[in-house]
Order: structure tokens, then C-alpha cells, then sequence
């Protein structure tokens, strides 16, 4: 296979990195264009919305630079590197000196921007959101089913998705239990019930638990939806409404993160491994832990007790631990390894660099990501969520 060598390999992100683009020798045909999406809403926007303005004041520079930032103000990709480049061209002192070239970092989002510099989870999510395969935003939605060929899904009980952890009609129930806790909050619940207008009466179908199996009722009520598409197409309209809303967007994170969501409790068993292995949990394990959190199933106890055996045992560090935990860990389906585990060499190429990774891990990774998490300035600093952003076990009230 062609390989394609990044100049700055395995190098750490340079303190205060907020974003920054890699510099390849070679972008063969097998190779995926580098490219970072963020959510709408996430903080690539704002840094770009901020950058375009700016470079409209700098006399020497083009202003078709600005363009790209523009059109897709959520991506960053090389043309987004090279209006960076140009900005730092005529305002130098607005970055650090030691940040790299194509980069922005926190000293020039707080001079431009002027909010908070992005947190962990923030940082995590533009990781995870550029690789999720389905929804990959809060605007987003998705019906499984396939009118004429039964489900597109490979989950035969999933009937409809939303958002970015992938909140599901049927398998899981997570949609109908989401929506449930944003219709039943004082803030968000005047939102949804705004959103949902006319189909309030589907509202209060989804979120009526007065049946202990009230979760299997779903495909009953939705098919009605499905089957219209006048019906259906204002059923997306209503979650694209919603997800313009930075409270159901918090209130959508909180379910999932907080102590009833899936993803806090898997991300919990990470944590539970990494304490038994008696290894201290950083910046990259949190936003690795998510990843792997949003697309497999949680670990076992047996899974954990051999993982932190041998993490321990081995004297491991933690981009060590987190290979191992990608490796080790059973695929999707038979095959499946071909193409995930380039998506968890994420979290281990900064370290071993492109030339490190094993012949399959590398393939994998310069054909579906070639991304790394020092990219979004995710480093071994060490790093627990708040309580406020993960509920874990060691959280007040938490379980033991």
C-alpha cells in the first residue's frame, strides 16, 4: 500500500493547540483527504466564523482565503490550515510562537473568539462526531426501516435514530426515554412541546409510560409517520428545530452521559479498568473512552479484570493500555478489524507515529481516518470529567 508520512510525526501538540492540520509528504489515491467535522455547534464554527472576519481586515491577504471557513465554517481541512497561515501572516502576535503552521491555538481563540477555550468533551466530540457513521449531528435523524426491502439497519429492532449517540426507537428504547426527560424538564419541556406542535398527540404517545412494556409500542406508533411523507418530513423538521437549542442539546448530553445513559455507563467501565490497572486516566483516554463507547458494547467484568491485569502486569502506559483495548476487544462482526481499528489508532498514533502501527493497523488508518487526537489538542494530561460532564461511579451518590 502507498503509505503517506506525515512531516511532524509523533510529535506532541504544542501547548495550548486548539486545532491544527498535519503536513503529508504523499496524498495517494488510498488515502482519505484529512479532514476534522464538527457538530454545528461545536467550537470549530465559531473559530472559523471568527478567522473569515478577521482576514478581511488583512490588506495583503486574498480574500478568497476566507471562502472555504465560510461555506463550511464546522470543517477544518487543508484549506481551512491555509487561512489559518494567512491570519498568522499579518497578526502574528495574535499566536504563540511555538504553535505550529495551519494551527490555531487558545491564545488566538480567546483574542478573536472571546468564550471559554473548548473543554475536553468538547474537544472529544469532534473526534468522535467526524468518524460516527450514522448521525453525527443533533439535527440529524434516521429511519431504519426501507419501504420495499425491509431494514437498512443491522439492528432489526431499530426503527428510528436521532443525534449524535445515536438515540434509538425500539432497540433500547433510548429515544423515547431522551425525549421523555426533555418533555419532563421545566426548561426543555416548553421547547419540545413548541417543536412538536400539531403532532403533539405522537409526543404524548412516545413519551407515555403508563405500560410497563410502553417501549414496545414504538413501531406502532411511528409507522404512521414513516408512511407519510408529509408527516415524515415534519418529523425531521421537528428535531432539526430542536437541535437548535443549546438547553436540549445539554439536556441530550446529559441523559446520555449522566447516570441512566448508556454512555455514562460504559465510559464508567474504562474508568473502573484503568483504576484497577492502577493507571492514571488523561485527556486522550477520556475522548478514546467515548469513542469507543458511542460504537461497542460495554465491557465485561471479565473483560476488565484480564485488560487491568495485564495493563498492570505489563507496566503499560496509556497509550499502550488503550492499544491493548483495541485489540483486544472483540469487533463488530468477523473482518470488522480491518476498518475500526484505524479508527482507535486515533488514540495511539501520536505515539508510536505512522511508521509504529502494524500493518493492518496502518492500512486502516490512512484509508478511513489518518486522523490523530493531537489534532484537536487532546494530550496525556491527566484528566477525570467532572460529575457535571460524566456521571461515574465515584460521583456523589454514585453506585458503589
Amino acid at each position: 500500500i502507498g503509505l503517506s508520512v506525515w512531516l511532524t510525526c509523533a510529535a506532541p501538540a504544542a501547548a495550548g493547540v486548539l486545532v491544527r492540520a498535519p503536513a503529508y509528504v504523499n496524498l495517494s489515491a488510498q488515502a482519505r483527504t484529512w479532514r476534522l467535522t464538527d457538530s454545528n455547534w461545536g467550537f470549530i464554527s465559531p473559530l472559523s466564523t471568527a478567522v473569515a472576519r478577521e482576514l478581511e481586515t488583512c490588506k495583503k491577504v486574498d480574500p478568497a482565503v476566507a471562502g472555504p471557513l465560510q461555506m463550511s465554517p464546522n470543517r477544518l481541512d487543508k484549506a481551512s490550515a491555509e487561512a489559518l497561515t494567512a491570519l498568522r501572516s499579518c497578526r502574528k502576535r495574535w499566536f504563540e510562537k511555538t504553535t505550529p503552521a495551519g494551527a490555531a491555538d487558545e491564545k488566538l481563540w480567546l483574542k478573536i473568539v472571546g468564550q471559554p477555550v473548548p473543554s475536553t468533551l468538547d474537544r472529544a466530540k469532534v473526534i468522535a462526531f467526524t468518524a460516527a457513521p450514522l448521525t453525527p449531528d443533533y439535527d440529524r435523524t434516521l429511519w431504519d426501516w426501507d419501504r420495499g426491502s425491509g431494514f437498512t439497519s443491522a439492528d432489526p429492532a431499530a426503527i428510528f435514530s436521532w443525534g449524535p449517540y445515536k438515540s434509538t426507537a425500539g432497540h433500547g428504547c433510548t429515544f423515547q426515554r431522551v425525549l421523555s426527560v426533555l418533555a419532563a424538564n421545566p426548561t426543555t419541556g416548553p421547547m419540545v412541546r413548541e417543536a412538536f406542535a400539531e403532532e403533539g398527540p405522537l409526543l404524548d404517545q412516545l413519551i407515555d409510560q403508563s405500560e410497563p412494556d410502553w417501549c414496545a409500542g414504538a413501531a406502532t406508533i411511528l409507522k404512521p409517520v414513516f408512511d407519510d411523507s408529509e408527516r415524515r418530513e415534519n418529523f425531521r423538521i421537528i428535531f432539526a428545530k430542536l437541535a437548535g437549542r443549546p438547553e436540549i442539546r445539554a439536556g441530550y448530553d446529559g441523559y446520555f452521559l449522566g447516570p441512566d445513559g448508556y454512555l455514562g455507563r460504559r465510559i464508567a467501565r474504562h474508568y473502573d479498568l484503568y483504576a484497577r490497572a492502577g493507571l492514571a486516566p488523561t485527556k486522550m483516554d477520556f475522548a478514546y473512552f467515548l469513542d469507543r463507547s458511542l460504537d461497542y458494547p460495554p465491557l465485561t467484568e471479565a473483560q476488565i479484570a484480564e485488560l487491568s491485569a495485564r495493563v498492570r502486569d505489563g507496566h503499560m502506559t496509556n497509550w499502550q493500555a488503550r492499544r491493548l483495548i483495541a485489540n483486544v476487544t472483540p469487533f463488530s462482526s468477523p473482518g470488522a478489524r480491518s476498518y475500526q481499528i484505524g479508527r482507535d489508532a486515533v488514540y495511539f498514533v501520536d505515539a508510536l507515529g505512522q511508521e509504529g502501527l502494524d500493518d493492518t493497523e496502518r492500512a486502516s488508518w490512512i484509508k478511513n481516518s489518518r486522523l490523530k487526537a493531537s489534532d484537536v489538542g487532546l494530550t496525556e494530561e491527566a484528566y477525570v470529567p467532572p460529575c457535571d460532564v460524566v456521571f461515574l461511579p465515584t460521583c456523589p451518590g454514585g453506585r458503589p
